[in-house]
């Protein structure tokens, strides 16, 4: 499956909900990261902590999988 922006997902091995706002390739503002070792296809991401800080983030696409809307979301 893919990730689009948008998309809301997950680490694979658990943790907070996470939004993608950046594809690693289709924005060329991106680029800059594959110096850090991303590539294209590895998203970033904004997500709130506990504290109810936004963070923002970084994550290789391998390591995500896609939360489909199942009423995760409030609102």
């Amino acid at each position: 499956m893919s990730i689009n922006k948008g998309d809301v997902v997950q680490l694979k091995s658990g943790g907070p909900l996470m939004t993608v706002t950046g594809i690693i390739g289709e924005d060329p503002t991106l680029n800059v990261l594959k110096i850090s070792g991303f590539n294209d296809g590895d998203v970033t991401v904004e997500y709130f902590d506990a504290n109810n800080t936004l963070i923002r983030n970084t994550f290789k696409s391998t390591s995500l999988k896609v939360i489909e809307d199942e009423g995760h979301r409030a609102g």
